[in-house]
């Protein structure tokens, strides 16, 4: 891949005719040209199109497959930064998978790593299977532990607020055109359920787990607010409407996986809130009366509908390591004590 698509994608337009060009094989082999590619010396050696130069969407796969076996992950930006560079372009299930194989290793950081040099890697969360496997890939990894590391928990929560601070920037939010624009627009992914669902869920569970229950630095109740303000937006007869927000049904798989962190996040805030009721202190996490009504009012309505889900896929008995399966053990881990 280096030699057949990274140095031909660095070099000028001249001396990228020469390797690829027929007329210059001769020349090339009778005289060797030799060039300056970041910095370090490469003979160009002409490449016969047809023959030569293997399909880079299968080198890719290849390349991942590979550092998924071996558990290496290093070389993960430098291969997107070539790939980039060389004029590829990467479907969004290819790189959705991409994360979703490093996260897996436990490997969050090294596409968190990307996701910031995004200008030579190509990895953004503008890309929404990237978005939402990393999503999934932040809850999945306290969740495997049972809610019960600390240090995991912690770690998510880190990535979270990275992941967070990316969205406010053009190069992985298509609604912000300038640093300095961050007006929420209704197709901002800042306003996505999923998204604030995800960061409610870890700093609930953290309060709850690892807090006494105590939402000490507020941030329980500010996702909370901001959850239930987009879903009344996204719905505004929840506000009246018993069920109108039970999840949608275009898969029970997929569905599960998008449910489950809203209901677990609402279910936790609303113990953590809970507590606070009736107390005037000023706190950056109390609720009014009507958002409370709210919330638990989506609570039950979310919580009915993963029932019916979880039953769905159970009856199907989906095979170990499927969507279903994994949709099955988020709900099943949730924390309820």
């Amino acid at each position: 891949m280096r030699s057949t698509h990274f140095i031909p994608g660095y070099l000028p337009k001249q001396e990228r005719r020469m390797i690829l060009g027929r007329k210059y094989r001769q020349q090339l082999q009778d005289n060797p040209v030799t060039v300056n590619v970041a910095d370090e010396e490469v003979n160009l050696e002409w490449l016969d199109r047809e023959k030569d130069i293997p399909n880079r969407t299968d080198l890719f796969h290849r390349a991942i497959d590979l550092m998924a076996s071996t558990n290496n992950w290093t070389n993960l930006p430098s291969l997107l930064t070539g790939l980039k560079h060389s004029g590829a372009k990467l479907e969004e299930k290819a790189l959705g998978k991409t994360v979703r194989k490093a996260a897996s290793a436990g490997r969050i950081g090294i596409i968190i790593q990307c996701l910031q040099q995004s200008s030579n890697t190509g990895l953004t969360l503008r890309h929404d299977e990237v978005l939402q496997n990393v999503l999934w890939a932040l809850h999945s990894t306290p969740q495997l532990a049972g809610w019960a590391n600390e240090e995991t928990l912690l770690h998510s929560l880190k990535a979270a607020n990275q992941i967070a601070l990316l969205l406010e920037t053009p190069e992985h939010n298509p609604c912000i055109k300038t640093t300095k624009n961050h007006i929420l627009r209704p197709n901002d992914p800042r306003r996505r359920p999923e998204v604030l669902a995800l960061f409610l869920e870890l700093a609930a569970v953290y309060s709850w787990k690892f807090q006494a229950g105590r939402d000490s630095d507020g941030k329980v109740g500010t996702y909370t607010a901001r959850l239930l303000s987009i879903l009344s937006t996204s719905h505004p007869e929840a506000r009246q409407l018993r069920g109108s927000l039970t999840p949608r049904k275009s898969g029970p798989q997929r569905e599960m996986l998008m449910g489950v962190p809203l209901w677990h996040g609402l279910s936790l805030a609303e113990k953590i809130l809970g507590q606070q009721a009736g107390k005037k202190e000023g706190s950056v996490s109390s609720l009014s009366t009507e958002q409370f009504e709210l919330m638990t009012r989506v609570r039950e309505d979310y919580e009915s509908g993963l029932r019916l889900l979880a039953e769905t896929l159970q009856a199907e008995k989906p095979k170990e390591g499927s969507y279903g399966e994994q949709a099955l053990r988020w709900w099943r881990d949730c924390v309820r004590d």
